[in-house]
């Protein structure tokens, strides 16, 4: 009979753990979790009345808020002014043909000519020398085969696949109904790989660009290459940004990628333990994933109290950090970096003191822990082996609070695998992650995407300045 209790009250114990983690997990949200806002669920619609009542509250009226900046188009040198007479006066009904021009209202419209094909013939003359031997002049670049698509169409087919994340068959679709002319898949692919195959020099100057750099923002996500999960590694600045496909995620990838190796500067990260092997390094943390993980562990009313008050310290330790960089200080003042310090690990030994003696087994639903408990040490242990790095940014007023920098460098690959699905072959996973590395750089230093394109199939690629980080 107390053998039977005893296994009743571990399935009791088991049953109730797994209710409480898919309670959990049905509880997660991108303000929790990693979970994207995207993957939030969608709030319930307000009635018109609602959207009223809150707007009066909140003493805002409907449309554009007084002192608020307008939007508009601004006007431009015309092209082409049309002018258009009146006819007759409204009033009497005369005949205006040759009334004075008292004054004039004008509008612009601003459109774009009808797209069509532009087509040039080459023609590479032979001529005969007096000495008898014949000589025919050279090809322009673009004139690369009897017939084929010039500069412009190969850089706007790669802007619509890898910036605007067109499916293949799309893109090909597209550009036949504009261009009026069938253009294969495997035309765009093969135009992919040359993009892809002509920014060596950039890759080279980027990576050059972020070995040199103070701070190095690292991150990786996973996505597919047919059936085979792959991982694209980034490294970031504000000005540079770096994408790899590697079919590991740890320590072997960061080395293939051949920027961290001996790298001087500081990594900020996730708390990934893989980028704590590179020990010349400084590394930060990134507050934002862990004030996700503090509103989750605050979810449950006992340890509520200190995760809300350790999200207060790195929120006051961000505005320090800021302070500090907005004011030219190289680090935050002593005396307010010792106290936020202090208070960080005085709020630790708190979660600590509500928590069973540790570690939790490593069986779960064994030792009395519950999953809140093991999820509440797991992150004071983390926050407390991790303090010197979660407070970097006290130490170094140049290292941010949050690795947005590595975010938002592979969003964009998570909207590819959204809008276009998994990558067919590992070249075309490379491929897309060189153009985007390009793509995503020019666009930081503020130039065109579309113009960089055309200059890398006519002249070569854009190469960042040198020292830009």
């Amino acid at each position: 009979m107390q053998l039977l209790t005893e296994q009743l009250s571990a399935e009791n114990a088991s049953l109730r753990d797994l209710v409480a983690r898919l309670t959990a997990e049905l509880g997660r949200h991108s303000e929790n979790s990693s979970k994207p806002p995207s993957q939030d669920p969608m709030a319930p619609r307000q009635s018109r009345a609602e959207r009223r009542a809150a707007q009066r509250t909140a003493g805002r009226r409907q449309g554009k808020q007084p002192g608020a900046p307008g939007a508009h188009l601004a006007r431009r040198v015309p092209d082409e002014v049309i002018v258009h007479p009146p006819v007759c006066c409204r009033g009497c009904g005369a005949d205006l043909a040759g009334a004075d021009v008292v004054g004039e209202v004008r509008r612009q419209v601003l459109e774009i000519p009808q797209i069509e094909v532009r087509v040039t013939d080459h023609v590479a003359e032979r001529r005969r020398c007096s000495c008898g031997r014949e000589t025919v002049d050279v090809f322009p670049s673009e004139a690369r085969a009897p017939v084929c698509w010039g500069p412009e169409v190969r850089a706007f087919a790669v802007y619509l696949m890898d910036r605007q994340h067109l499916p293949l068959e799309r893109t090909a679709e597209l550009l036949a109904e504009l261009l009026g002319a069938k253009v294969s898949t495997g035309w765009l692919c093969s135009v992919q790989a040359e993009a892809a195959g002509r920014l060596a020099p950039f890759i080279t100057a980027v990576k050059e660009g972020l070995h040199e750099a103070p701070v190095v923002h690292a991150d990786e996500t996973g996505t597919r290459v047919g059936t085979t999960k792959r991982w694209v590694h980034t490294l970031a600045t504000n000005l540079l940004t770096l994408l790899v496909v590697h079919p590991k995620r740890g320590v072997k990838a960061m080395e293939d990628i051949r920027v961290l190796a001996d790298y001087a500067g500081t990594i900020v990260h996730d708390g990934w333990s893989s980028y704590d092997t590179f020990t010349g390094a400084g590394h930060a943390q990134c507050g934002a994933h862990l004030i996700r993980h503090l509103h989750a562990v605050g979810e449950t009313p006992e340890f509520e109290t200190w995760s809300t008050q350790m999200i207060e310290i790195l929120l006051a330790a961000k505005a320090a950090n800021e302070q500090a960089a907005d004011t030219g200080l190289p680090r935050v003042r002593h005396r307010r970096a010792n106290a936020l310090s202090k208070r960080y690990h005085e709020t630790l030994n708190a979660a600590f003191a509500l928590l069973p003696d540790g570690p939790p087994p490593s069986r779960r639903h064994t030792g009395g822990w519950s999953t809140q408990q093991r999820q509440a040490w797991n992150l004071a242990t983390r926050l407390r082996a991790g303090a010197p790095d979660v407070l970097h940014l006290l130490r170094d007023s140049a290292v941010p609070f949050d690795n947005n920098a590595g975010e938002r460098a592979l969003r964009m690959v998570k909207l590819h695998d959204k809008i276009s699905g998994s990558f067919r072959s590992d070249d075309g996973a490379e491929a897309f992650a060189t153009i985007r590395s390009y793509l995503q750089t020019a666009a930081l230093q503020g130039h065109n995407r579309m113009a960089v394109l055309r200059q890398l199939f006519v002249e070569g690629p854009w190469l960042p300045a040198a020292g830009a980080t």
